[in-house]
């Protein structure tokens, strides 16, 4: 432990199964963000959500693709917070889609965003702003048309030139969960490629759990402090779950498996076959090491990518302290 200002106790190792980290500060109704963009999509922790059978949970993402089809599936989720839900091959997510039709297992609500609109909600969240402004959806049928937005978005003349502006009110999480490259044990994690909404939306939450390709000494962490995307304060847990956004990809460790997501598609057509999904892959493993066991050893060596090294930058020994101190 160490102690910040204030007296407050921060923990210095947080590494915990991720069995541990959901069970602990994952709880039902919670309101859940679970950041990617497109990548680095934390599917361990959706499948040991679902293992454990939470329920009544709002899911937010500002692009919500395939692990919402998941969750709706297992009757995990009552409501989704997107900009758009899918499966990446060009077909419905067929689970979601049942959901929202059907009410099977459950009806889910949507609280529709553009991916700007969410983005900047996250944004308010983190740094606790009461709304903020834009015009991205001014206009359009999501603000338009929808009566549900008149509690989500608010059109107002500009006090400053008379414009009319839409406020957007902050959204904040009871918990985030978000996969990255690496993290020391205090949960500085680091993360490099295309962000998206990730930053505002991990650091507009309560309470974090941190998965990781790979726990790093500190050392590395300080030597290229820009790539840190949320500090250790702000964590609960860290889960080190390498392959942990399989079937996706994670920029620098594996490519996505296309042909995993081709099968999804096809295997979850029905709900029958849905199920039967769930019972391989979620229910019929205990943690991801048995989940990449039935991926393969050969596919695993198929999807990985190789190195390409970023260069590196000079960032000094240079102490402005030692001119006051010497």
């Amino acid at each position: 432990m160490t102690e910040l200002g204030g007296g407050e106790m921060v923990k210095q190792n947080k590494l915990m199964s991720m069995r541990e980290a959901i069970e602990e500060f994952v709880k039902d109704g919670d309101t859940v963000y679970i950041g990617g963009f497109i990548r680095q999509d934390a599917f361990s922790a959706v499948h040991e959500i679902i293992r454990q059978g939470k329920k009544d949970l709002t899911i937010s993402s500002a692009v919500g693709v395939l692990f919402p089809d998941m969750l709706a599936g297992a009757g995990c989720m009552k409501k989704v917070i997107t900009a758009y839900g899918s499966n990446p091959m060009p077909r419905p997510a067929h689970a979601f889609k049942r959901a929202l039709e059907e009410g099977m297992p459950r009806k889910v609500e949507i609280e529709d965003h553009s991916v700007l609109s969410l983005s900047l909600a996250y944004f308010a969240g983190a740094l606790d702003l009461p709304f903020i402004g834009c015009q991205t959806i001014m206009g359009s049928g999501m603000q338009a048309g929808d009566p549900s937005a008149e509690s989500r978005f608010k059109i107002i003349e500009s006090p400053f030139d008379g414009r009319k502006v839409c406020l957007v009110p902050p959204i904040k999480h009871d918990v985030g969960i978000l996969q990255v490259q690496r993290a020391d044990s205090s949960g500085n994690g680091q993360s490099w490629g295309v962000m998206g909404d990730t930053v505002y939306g991990i650091n507009s939450c309560k309470k974090v759990i941190l998965c990781v390709e790979e726990v790093v000494d500190k050392d590395l962490i300080r030597s290229d402090p820009n790539r840190t995307v949320i500090p250790g304060i702000k964590v609960n847990a860290v889960v080190e779950e390498p392959w942990g956004c399989h079937p996706f990809f994670m920029p620098g460790y594996y490519d996505i498996d296309w042909d995993y997501l081709v099968y999804y598609e096809q295997a979850t057509r029905t709900k029958q076959g849905f199920e039967e999904y769930l019972n391989r892959w979620v229910y019929g493993v205990k943690d991801r090491k048995q989940y990449m066991k039935l991926v393969g050893e050969e596919i695993m060596q198929k999807l990985a990518v190789g190195k390409r090294m970023s260069g590196s930058v000079n960032y000094g020994r240079y102490n402005p302290w030692e001119v006051y101190l010497a």
